[in-house]
């Protein structure tokens, strides 16, 4: 099965200090990875970098280090084009999402994968989309 994986659980791992909240999101991460396929799109990434900076002072480069070695071996990354902004223009005025969220859907549904791993329950208005999250 195919998943695509939101922001969030990347920030976390990127950010977190505490000992027990890192090890409870690591493994988190790591069962998914075992479990399914694991998708993303570079906004994510983008969002990654931006958020982690933004709201918790890591430097780009260290970001762009954790993407290099915990994302990108292990987590493909879905290509954003005109399909995809078709899907998203329609998800923006039918659901009132976000921008880069209804990009994400439009990768999403463009590539057959309906469950996201994500804390953003926006995602619960889609009803082709099936949001996870740790529990």
């Amino acid at each position: 099965m195919r998943i695509f994986i939101d922001t969030p659980l990347l920030v976390y791992l990127n950010t977190l200090t505490d000992p027990r909240d890192k090890i409870l999101y690591e493994n988190y991460y790591l069962d998914l990875l075992s479990k399914y396929k694991a998708y993303t799109d570079v906004l994510v990434l983008d969002e990654l970098i931006y958020v982690s900076k933004k709201k918790y002072g890591i430097p780009y480069e260290l970001s762009i280090e954790f993407i290099e070695a915990i994302v990108l071996p292990y987590i493909n990354i879905l290509e954003l084009g005109e399909e995809e902004y078709e899907h998203a223009s329609k998800l923006i005025v039918e659901y009132r999402l976000k921008p880069s969220d209804s990009l994400h859907i439009g990768a999403m549904l463009n590539n057959g994968i309906n469950v996201i791993v994500s804390e953003d329950k926006e995602f619960d208005k889609i009803k082709q989309i099936k949001r996870v999250w740790i529990h």
